[in-house]
């Protein structure tokens, strides 16, 4: 599996999947990116292997692993269930995928100023989720939360190295900062990945 994904083959999702355990299998195609999804966004986002992605709730670490192995650039999940990056750490061991890690905390926790890269899949949308639609009781959730977060990704975003490159698949829930331009809209999967790139400073 991995050698295919380092060869840039996109691998069927339930192929990949069977590297997790079956609660995460059961809900991936939900709440995680499809494995072509993540390929190209990969591509979209990494210029060389000097490239450093940030994933804004990586999950299972579909989007990581896959992109790590695929451009061979640096890729570092935050995931704020730490069940979750147990399993995201035990499928890169797996997959012997040393250019991904992941991390336990909230997104504005680790330094972004340090990445050249994001990824965004709607990370936020589960706040607003009926109870019944979350993933799990593990951490709180609510509409409040979503709101708080989304302003903090933008000020995040705008404060962003020059040249930056977002990547997001069904949007990320808030304004993109008028800092960054829409390069590409690409139809794929069920929605549209979208790269958006920081313009220099005048």
């Amino acid at each position: 599996m991995a050698e295919l994904l380092r060869r840039e083959v996109a691998l069927a999702d339930e192929d990949f999947d069977a590297l997790y355990p079956e609660a995460v299998r059961e809900v991936s195609s939900r709440y995680w990116t499809p494995v072509a999804v993540a390929m190209r966004a990969a591509q979209l986002l990494v210029t060389d292997r000097s490239t450093r992605v940030l994933d804004v709730g990586s999950g299972a670490g579909k989007f990581c692993l896959v992109g790590a192995l695929a451009t061979g650039a640096s890729f570092t999940g935050v995931e704020h269930r730490a069940g979750l990056v147990e399993v995201a750490q035990a499928a890169a061991a797996s997959l012997g995928a040393r250019r991904a890690r992941f991390v336990h905390g909230r997104f504005h926790t680790v330094p972004w100023e340090t990445f050249d890269a994001f990824y965004f899949f709607n990370p936020f949308a589960e706040n607003v989720f009926p109870a019944s639609e979350h993933l799990d009781a593990s951490v709180e959730l609510s509409s409040d939360r979503c709101l708080a977060d989304l302003t903090f990704a933008e000020e995040l975003l705008a404060r962003a190295k020059d040249g930056a490159r977002i990547a997001t698949y069904h949007g990320f829930g808030g304004q993109m900062p008028g800092s960054y331009e829409l390069l590409r809209t690409e139809p794929l999967g069920s929605d549209y990945l979208e790269l958006w790139v920081k313009r220099p400073r005048a």
